[in-house]
């Protein structure tokens, strides 16, 4: 006789079981989000230190104190024994906007567009897309920041819980579906000063299956110019729009380049990541060549920006594959990095980006480095905005 065997017992989940942990999971992260951000119920706004604001300005700290004593600019409210001083974001950014060196947007010029892209999961997308928003609007831009990712980790990291807090109509999709002509209905107000939120949530999802089978009913529908004209109302009102777009090619997706001025492309140096970005361009250009054929589009980007992102300065094998990216992406490749620091980890881990943070319990050098890392990704987005406006002045003029 042989013995009989004994399996394991197997641990089936049905479609009830799933709705039962999909419930769980959205429970348990509303209350992690509240708990992290506790006691209130939504993010708030840091402070800005004098020293920080100083250096948004440019200028040396003493003068940025006569100024404040002098009413030239508010004063911000005294802390300790009355030598520094802390601004809210709002009084910082009016201050930005007052004495700071940054252009602003020409009188006249539209808005531009930009999309934040790559299909492949974990290269800082959803990280770079805020802080570059954030970052902007520290120079006294006014930002639109649009979530078309259906996993919403935007939406998450600007403090909303997707599927309990947003609804469809407060998302892209009543322009998808033709309800609405542009998308002036969805951009609200966020916790940030200078940053209207145009949220997402799982609902985008339902954009790929609709938009294929209107294209198919409809020969005159252009499915990929359906953002593309919804945007114009917004380039109006505010001076970037930054997308965040979905980590497929999808038709939203092509649908969000098709809308775009300028492109931004995390890209850490790692062999697998880098591989990847060679199939993203192959099928991003193929696509959009075989539509050019049809005669259905031509589409020009004013910049393509690759940004290393998430680079490990320890890691030998870094270096190697840097050289790599230079020697294939020049014409695109910023100068500014985005460092990998267990800083930056532990605010994306309380809903937080960098510039989130007031203080920062660790290294205040290790603080700094990182900040100036992103302040120079962004100085170098602003350049790249700086000469968008500058040619279309030109233009306009001739």
């Amino acid at each position: 006789m042989t013995a009989k065997r004994i399996l394991p017992a197997r641990n089936i989940v049905n479609i009830d079981g799933l709705i039962r942990i999909a419930d769980r999971a959205e429970a348990t992260l509303l209350q992690l989000r509240d708990d992290l951000l506790a006691p209130w119920p939504r993010k708030t706004s840091p402070m800005i230190s004098g020293t920080r604001l100083a250096q948004m300005c440019n200028m040396e700290r003493t003068k940025l104190n006569h100024l404040c004593s002098k009413g030239v600019i508010p004063p911000g409210q005294l802390k300790g024994n009355g030598r520094s001083r802390m601004f809210t974001l709002a009084e910082a950014r009016a201050i930005v906007q007052q004495i700071g060196p940054h252009k602003r947007r020409p009188e006249g010029t539209m808005g531009i567009v930009v999309c934040c892209g790559n299909f492949k999961g974990g290269v800082g997308k959803t990280t770079t897309t805020v802080a570059v928003a954030q970052g902007l609007s520290l120079m006294g831009h006014s930002v639109c920041l649009v979530d078309l990712d259906p996993q919403a980790s935007t939406t998450t990291l600007m403090g909303y819980v997707p599927d309990a807090e947003v609804t469809e109509e407060m998302t892209v999709m009543p322009v998808v579906y033709g309800d609405k002509d542009d998308l002036l209905y969805a951009a609200q107000p966020s916790y940030w000063d200078g940053i209207d939120l145009i949220p997402s949530s799982p609902d985008l999802f339902g954009a790929d299956y609709y938009l294929p089978n209107k294209q198919a009913s409809d020969p005159n529908f252009q499915f990929w110019d359906v953002l593309n004209k919804a945007m114009q109302p917004l380039r109006e009102k505010y001076d970037v729009i930054i997308i965040d777009t979905p980590p497929t090619l999808s038709y939203l997706a092509l649908a969000s380049f098709m809308a775009s001025d300028g492109m931004i492309i995390p890209l850490p140096p790692e062999t697998l990541d880098y591989a990847s970005s060679t199939q993203f361009f192959r099928q991003f250009s193929e696509l959009f060549n075989s539509m050019r054929e049809g005669k259905q589009i031509d589409k020009e980007f004013e910049f393509i920006k690759i940004v290393l992102s998430k680079v490990k300065s320890a890691v030998s094998m870094t270096d190697i594959v840097k050289t790599w990216i230079k020697q294939t992406y020049p014409e695109l490749l910023g100068t500014a990095e985005i460092p990998e620091t267990d800083l930056v980890k532990n605010a994306y881990a309380e809903f937080k980006t960098i510039y989130d943070l007031e203080s920062y319990d660790g290294s205040q050098r290790t603080y700094n480095r990182a900040i100036e890392a992103f302040n120079a990704v962004v100085a170098e987005i602003d350049v790249s905005l700086q000469t968008c406006w500058a040619h279309r002045e030109m233009k306009e003029a001739a």
